[in-house]
């Protein structure tokens, strides 16, 4: 991205951008258990200075966990009604996708 950035003339960010945010202000850290870009153990490493933090990883989702997933959005939901305690309950009953694998059909030339 930082060909874009030059393209686009965007200005450094400040040194601070690599300060350490220490809270303690309740704060929700939603991980997606399939996270490709961030993974799902960043959530406890940005949390680790957070000391009123409620740490979750909703299992088989991508990036956006609260987009895709009606668990994520509950539990965020929860959250904002009770910052310090969020119902996790949904995720026991989470469960990972069905994918099903279909023979290809043959074509012309194909045996």
């Amino acid at each position: 991205m930082h060909a874009d950035c030059r393209a686009w003339n965007v200005p450094p960010a400040p040194p601070s951008i690599r300060s350490i945010t220490r809270s303690s202000i309740p704060t929700l850290v939603m991980s997606a258990g399939f996270d490709a870009q961030t993974g799902a153990s960043s959530g406890a490493y940005a949390a680790r200075t957070l000391s009123r933090s409620t740490v979750v990883t909703v299992p088989y989702v991508a990036h956006v966990a609260f987009a895709e997933s009606p668990c994520a959005q509950s539990i965020t939901v929860s959250f904002f009604r009770s910052p310090t305690a969020a119902d996790r309950s949904c995720l026991a009953t989470v469960r990972p996708l069905r994918f099903e694998i279909t023979p290809w059909p043959a074509g012309p030339g194909v045996s």
